[in-house]
């Protein structure tokens, strides 16, 4: 039972792991402007291979890899760990390995290799009583630095994407050997805490002191600095020494006794060969392969962090820069859009307005929004458009008819997108070759990939317009439609009326007939005192929201609006610019 929840909690955190990289993936194939997200999409897909074969080999025996170049004694250490002097092929003849070998108690444990490697690529070798190795499997592959290598070198990849614990073995007589070190930097990052092991054979024939003093501490800070990577263990060994027949040269024997293959057995036989160990350290390999992309990705990111901020502060700049243009283009026309908005305000107050006056504002309403500014008004879309269409009902007709097919161009937005997008076109190549320098891809310096090309600025524009045209109109018609503002206006007409209803029912009771010249008057006197409060109210309209203030309200806020937002479109490369920059922290 302990196993299987061990095993369960296993798959759920190697899914985890999975998804995280997964994640990557996908953001790396948004970053298609940025050249070093191919190589590392490339790397996280290759790291979901190994998490899909961490997980298909969860319950079974552990993997432990030795890799070294020629004449390293790999083999040799793999015959003394395993106590078969001839497991391994071992001598002076290279490459001595040709083959990926596995030593394992029975032939199905190497089930999970043969699935992975062709058949003529594997021998497989077997001791029914091997004490210590019951639930892992050692193997020895190629040489990483043999003649043989075009067709070595992908089995010792092979091997080492199979492994769940590496060992590298270094020649003691000349451990510092750049191209070996090189070639497993990549590996050893997938591979963390007691998964990573590191052996200098031959140690035996090296002076004990100058071993003791000089060689072994230089080479620990070597392979720290080396790989950036800090080994569970690095231990110094003489492998030939725990064969069952050594073969020393009469006069060739082991300078001195300093070895610690004892301790390497140890770890093998007591703390890798326990049952549970194995599923503990794919687990572990996994957190080491994801941390270790996240890692790179970071790195690469942080590596543009200069580049990506200047280019960053030129487009914010330009942006700026663009917006004020755009909006002084806009406001260029503010005369033109003065009178629609007028009538708009009108419409808010017939809305709002009731008793005589509020009739007589939705009758100027209408005679306002007559002909062809009706239909224009009506129109849904573009703000711009329905405020020139209702201009043109109070010009001539020649110029409502201007008006109106220059608001059905979008004249007023079109200008504006046009200064902004020279704005941008003119900064462009500037901007284009600080990406480049961030490492991104020549393609950006085409125009359409500038922020500002295409119509989704105008729409932008057009929708700011709009949200803060209806907000100020709204607060206006709020403000010009109270309660006592209403009673203040239609109080004189409705006291008129009152006075003449009142004389007229009280002469009707009496039995007294009025003359028409009395209605006739009545009416009159109604009528001018209706226009007069009317005539007021437009006073007080004109000097609390006049078209000319309201315009600027308007304009005010729109320009609020957007220095909130240094530039009016996401386009794909400020995105993409914007992710490196989170990536790098």
């Amino acid at each position: 039972m302990d196993n299987q929840k061990a095993a369960l909690r296993a798959m759920g955190e190697l899914e985890t792991a999975r998804a995280d990289i997964q994640d990557l993936v996908e953001t790396m194939e948004r970053l298609s402007l940025w050249r070093p997200a191919a190589g590392l999409k490339k790397s996280c897909q290759a790291a979901l291979g190994i998490l899909d074969r961490l997980a298909e080999r969860l319950d079974r025996k552990l993997v432990i890899t030795l890799v070294g170049p020629c004449g390293s004694g790999k083999s040799t250490l793999l015959n003394a760990l395993a106590g078969v002097d001839d497991l391994s092929s071992s001598g002076h003849r290279r490459p001595t390995t040709q083959n990926v070998v596995a030593f394992c108690r029975q032939p199905e444990d190497a089930r999970q290799l043969a699935e992975q490697l062709d058949a003529e690529d594997l021998r497989i070798r077997t001791r029914e009583g091997a004490n210590g190795l019951e639930n892992v499997i050692l193997i020895d592959t190629p040489d990483t630095d043999s003649t043989h290598q075009e067709r070595h070198i992908p089995l010792v990849r092979q091997a080492i994407g199979l492994s769940d614990v590496l060992i590298c073995v270094f020649d003691g007589e000349n451990p510092k050997r750049r191209d070996h070190t090189d070639f497993l930097a990549p590996y050893v990052r997938l591979f963390s805490g007691s998964s990573l092991v590191v052996a200098v054979n031959k140690c035996d024939r090296l002076d004990e002191k100058e071993l003791t003093d000089t060689i072994m501490p230089e080479f620990a800070d070597y392979i720290r600095k080396a790989w950036s990577v800090e080994p569970a263990a690095i231990f110094c060994l003489s492998a030939r020494s725990h064969l069952q027949h050594p073969g020393w040269d009469p006069d060739a024997g082991p300078k001195h006794g300093r070895d610690q293959f004892g301790q390497l057995q140890r770890l093998i036989r007591e703390t890798f060969n326990a049952s549970r160990f194995s599923v503990d350290r794919r687990l572990e390999n996994a957190r080491s392969i994801r941390d270790d992309l996240h890692n790179s990705v970071r790195e690469e990111a942080g590596k543009e962090s200069k580049a990506l901020k200047a280019a960053m502060g030129r487009i914010s700049a330009c942006e700026t820069e663009a917006m004020g243009r755009a909006m002084e283009a806009f406001r260029s026309g503010g005369g033109q859009l003065s009178l629609g908005i007028n009538v708009r305000l009108y419409q808010q107050l017939a809305q709002r307005w009731l008793g005589p006056v509020g009739w007589l504002v939705a009758v100027w309403t209408r005679i306002l929004v007559f002909g062809t500014g009706l239909a224009a008004l009506l129109r849904f879309g573009n703000p711009v458009r329905q405020l020139f269409g209702a201009v043109s009902v109070v010009r001539r007709h020649a110029e409502s008819k201007k008006a109106l097919n220059a608001a059905d161009q979008g004249a007023g937005a079109s200008l504006a997108l046009l200064r902004y997008d020279d704005t941008i076109a003119r900064a462009w190549p500037e901007i284009a070759e600080k990406l480049i320098d961030a490492r991104f891809a020549p393609a950006v310096r085409e125009a359409q990939r500038a922020p500002g090309h295409g119509d989704q600025v105008g729409q932008r524009l057009e929708q700011i317009w709009n949200d803060v045209l209806e907000r100020e109109l709204s607060n206006a018609g709020r403000r010009l439609s109270g309660g006592l503002l209403q009673l203040l206006f239609n109080l004189p007409v409705l006291g008129v009326l009152g006075y003449v209803g009142w004389l007229t029912a009280l002469n009707f009771f009496t039995g007294n007939i009025l003359s028409s010249n009395f209605f006739l008057h009545a009416f009159w006197t109604i009528v001018l005192v209706l226009f007069l409060s009317f005539f007021l109210l437009q006073g007080v309209i004109r000097l609390a929201a006049g078209k000319e203030k309201l315009v600027a309200r308007v304009f005010d806020g729109v320009q609020r609006d957007l220095d909130g937002e240094n530039r009016i479109e996401e386009s794909p490369v400020w995105r993409q610019v914007r992710m490196i920059q989170e990536l790098g922290n």
